[in-house]
């Protein structure tokens, strides 16, 4: 089946909406002017997807619309040139990740979520031409399918030196216990010949949930997750409770999954692990929340030594139906493999009080991890907030604002892209602007700041 295609070429001239403001910092800020660019006026991503590269000079992006359907864009880093293309058509729903990678071949490939968790298998599209989201082809379809349903936060990573892909989703086994699987493609992404379920850290829980993101660095899969109980109360509220938040890491070529210490954990053969004893502990509910607060991580990088990165957010219990703000964190291991964790700021709000609704206000850079990119929050009661780089001398004890780059209003959800080649990364972060009500009401736009080149 071939989905019709609403393909939108606009210059730079009439569609960008270049916004230069001078603003002045007091202590450690410092006066800045930034360029501001409205990628589309429409636009929204899953609670877990958020996916932007830039190679060959250009930024590609994937996004949904206010009815729910998927579009992939470009944007020209040297024109200011932007190209969308709608290539499926669906209904308004935030749990979609609209997932997006770069295939070692250079076409742009889309997996594709369906209604609900009722597939076994995956599907997806793949553009015709590399570097370009001007044609995609027909909807394609695996042949394998996993013993478990998938689930609709997907996330692909290419390894560069061998061409192979691997897809993490987070799925669902026998209708209630929420598990991490991983499947694998020998080459780029056309095939699918092994699959595997990773672990399921909810059970035991009532509710019985983990949720999962990933980076991959070299051979290495780096591997964020939490165990949440969902009908676990938290400090009295009925809100679902999180335990903690965990790290792994996995080398795609001894199979194996290590510690940040480097010592060995467990085998790809030993999977499924059902225990977080398994995993480096980042955050406890007991020890770092006082069993009142819970942790959800907002990202993961490791820099260019391997070294993992993870950024959270903390949130004190609240009553059902109400939004508390969030703390975020910065967190990596010293040499012995503990963690340490470092307050960054106040984030803006999140739009519902749930525990697998994260919230995305803070990125890590991954080419200077030291780096961070926030929506701030400036004005609770307000609900406002600014979109902030932050930056860190001295292992995350200090961040000094070093460069603001949004306006208040109500920004969420910040994406700092990966570049993939030697392109300048002069697109330094999206994000998304306008209120998010709920999961199928959103009226926000897709936010970048350009650096000047």
């Amino acid at each position: 089946m071939r989905c019709l295609i609403n393909l939108v070429v606009l210059p730079a001239f009439i569609f960008l909406v270049l916004i230069t403001c001078g603003c002045t910092f007091y202590g450690n800020e410092r006066k800045t002017q930034v360029n501001i660019t409205e990628l589309t006026d429409d636009g929204s991503w899953g609670y877990a997807g958020r996916f932007a590269y830039i190679a060959r000079d250009m930024l590609f992006f994937s996004y949904l619309d206010g009815e729910g359907s998927t579009w992939v864009g470009s944007y020209d880093l040297k024109t200011g040139e932007i190209k969308r293309n709608n290539i499926w058509q669906g209904h308004s729903d935030l749990h979609s990740a609209n997932p997006l990678m770069i295939r070692p071949d250079g076409r742009i490939q889309v997996f594709l979520d369906r209604d609900g968790y009722s597939e076994n298998n995956i599907a997806w599209k793949v553009s015709t031409h590399p570097y370009s989201v001007l044609e995609f082809g027909e909807l394609k379809e695996s042949s394998l399918e996993g013993d478990i349903v998938q689930g609709r936060q997907y996330y692909p990573m290419v390894n560069p030196a061998s061409g192979e892909v691997y897809l993490v989703i987070n799925a669902l086994r026998d209708n209630v216990l929420r598990e991490t699987v991983m499947w694998k493609s020998p080459d780029g992404g056309d095939t699918w010949i092994e699959y595997y379920n990773l672990w399921g850290l909810g059970k035991g829980l009532s509710g019985n949930r983990c949720y999962t993101r990933t980076y991959m660095q070299g051979d290495d899969i780096h591997f964020v997750t939490l165990r949440v109980g969902w009908n676990e109360p938290l400090a009295g509220n009925d809100i679902g409770m999180v335990e903690g938040i965990y790290y792994v890491r996995f080398n795609v070529k001894e199979e194996a999954f290590f510690r940040s210490d480097g010592n060995r954990s467990f085998n790809l053969d030993d999977v499924p692990v059902y225990k977080t004893e398994y995993f480096d502990e980042i955050w406890n509910w007991k020890s770092d929340g006082n069993e009142s607060k819970r942790a959800l991580w907002s990202d993961i990088v490791a820099d260019r030594n391997g070294k993992p990165y993870v950024a959270f957010a903390v949130q004190e219990s609240v009553p059902p139906g109400n939004s508390a703000l969030h703390d975020g964190y910065w967190s990596t291991p010293d040499d012995h493999g503990k963690w340490q964790f470092h307050h960054v700021a106040k984030l803006a709000r999140g739009w519902d009080n749930k525990p697998e609704r994260k919230n995305y206000a803070i990125a890590i850079d991954p080419d200077n991890p030291e780096m961070v990119y926030v929506a701030e929050s400036i004005s609770p009661d307000d609900d406002l907030s600014k979109v902030v780089c932050m930056e860190t001398g001295d292992e995350g004890k200090s961040w000094d604002r070093i460069e603001m780059i949004s306006d208040k209003g109500r920004n969420t959800t910040v994406v700092i892209p990966v570049v993939l080649d030697d392109t300048e990364p002069s697109a330094g972060v999206l994000w998304l602007n306008g209120k998010l009500e709920g999961w199928g009401e959103y009226g926000t736009r897709v936010m970048m700041y350009v650096k000047n080149r």
